[in-house]
């Protein structure tokens, strides 16, 4: 399926207009896991037919370690839960669980007997202990994890530090993002203030010499049409940004957001094969096809349910202090308030 982009500019453009802020009802299991959403119009449009694209990407195993198994798990509760770890890749190699660096951490939660939904974002700067990591006393930040001992390590590090079992995993590279968006069509965006990164990375033109690159980017805080590539623009940006990293997982939440309103377009039925076409290579979890569906009905039982999200920001959560530790900028996580945080959450 071919899409026209500058028509669907010149189309949806004229239908901007400032919106008063409003409460959205969300379902996490829809627009933070591009697979299950797939699963979710594969029940919407009664579409069954399973093509060898799908298989492409799910049933990517991750073993689980010795010492990942043996983990306990703090809460009484999270076994009621169905946790999922979010990974977006900060480069655009072929995916390698032994050599992809995090840009993006996300925990999804969904409880369907309680009706609960959490998306709770960990900065990748968190600052942590890392086993395998030889430099600062094991001290490294959490993005460290996945470059070094794959999705494997990132998961357990994610169920020791935070108390509660992750059931599965999602990865999804730059490129796969960028031909999510466009596949869409694009997407309007109201963005939360304008965008000024003097270092934004030049990394997935294709070409090898501009991998280590950087241009000047400008995105204005006027409602505006963005096509993938300006929408990954926008997510990506940090450097501009007064709030780092906490800024952009604002951004990335407002965007899933947007995401999941394009779903209500039954126009986007017809995208599926594309859709599976377009990201077979570049996105990864280890659900299968029978887990997909099977959640994508969770999902259409909780559609009007309300989401919690959550991001680990200071003041109460962590803090950034003003001197590098180990040679770098980080993040200190405040585990106190945060394992406080998650007993709230998943222990009752």
């Amino acid at each position: 399926m071919v899409i026209d982009l500058e028509h669907n500019k010149n189309q949806i453009s004229k239908e901007i207009k400032p919106k008063k802020h409003r409460k959205l009802k969300i379902t996490v299991l829809v627009i933070v896991i591009l697979i299950l959403f797939f699963g979710f119009l594969f029940v919407k449009s009664g579409y069954l037919q399973v093509t060898y694209d799908i298989f492409k990407i799910t049933g990517n195993t991750v073993k689980r370690t010795k010492t990942e198994q043996a983990i306990h798990y703090k809460y009484d509760n999270s076994n009621k839960f169905i946790n999922i770890l979010i990974l977006g890749s900060d480069t655009d190699q072929k995916f390698n669980p032994n050599s992809i660096l995090t840009q993006t951490i996300m925990i999804a939660s969904v409880n369907p007997y309680q009706k609960k939904i959490y998306m709770i974002s960990i900065p990748r700067d968190f600052w942590i202990k890392i086993p395998g990591y030889k430099a600062n006393n094991g001290y490294s930040k959490f993005d460290t994890a996945s470059e070094i001992g794959g999705i494997g390590l990132t998961r357990q590090l994610v169920e020791q530090y935070f108390g509660i079992q992750i059931n599965y995993y999602a990865w999804i590279g730059l490129n796969g993002f960028v031909k999510l968006i466009n596949t869409f069509g694009g997407v309007n965006v109201v963005p939360t203030h304008p965008v000024l990164d003097w270092s934004y990375p030049n990394d997935i033109s294709g070409n090898p010499k501009l991998l280590y690159s950087a241009i000047n980017l400008y995105i204005s805080g006027a409602p505006q049409y963005m096509t993938g590539t300006r929408t990954l623009e926008y997510v990506r940006s940090r450097h501009g940004d007064l709030m780092g990293d906490f800024g952009r997982s604002k951004r990335q939440q407002q965007v899933l957001r947007i995401l999941k309103n394009k779903l209500d377009n039954t126009s986007t039925i017809a995208d599926i094969p594309s859709l599976f076409n377009s990201l077979s290579s570049i996105v990864r979890t280890d659900m299968t096809i029978p887990e997909v569906l099977k959640l994508s009905q969770i999902a259409l039982s909780l559609k009007n349910a309300k989401i919690q999200s959550i991001i680990l920001s200071p003041p109460k959560y962590s803090s950034v202090p003003n001197y590098l530790i180990g040679g770098q900028s980080v993040v200190l996580p405040n585990w106190t308030a945060i394992h406080k945080l998650f007993y709230k959450l998943y222990g009752n």
